[in-house]
């Protein structure tokens, strides 16, 4: 389903999220499939502010020297404009 095999995991690794899965306990991995393509909780958590976030981290960590570059002049362009419309609006 996700890529990661079932496996024992203590519970201080666990973070907790509100998306669920209604399934028995020790389900197999065909109902496991079923009922997490039927809950739809793959979309659900791609729509999620954390998987959100995860993925812009991954996204940032695989930027070259180049990107980051272009990454801080856009920072300067949008903070000078926001400067210049704040300025306009106090005057």
């Amino acid at each position: 389903i996700t890529g990661v095999k079932r496996q024992v995991i203590s519970y201080r690794r666990i973070a907790l999220t509100d998306l669920t899965v209604n399934i028995q306990r020790s389900a197999r991995a065909k109902s496991l499939k079923a009922a997490w393509k039927e809950g739809d909780t793959l979309a659900k958590w791609e729509g999620s502010q954390w998987a959100k976030k995860l993925a812009s981290k991954k996204t940032r960590a695989g930027l070259s020297d180049f990107d980051r570059f272009k990454v801080m002049v856009a920072k300067k362009q949008k903070s000078r404009i926001i400067a210049q419309k704040m300025k306009e609006l106090k005057a």
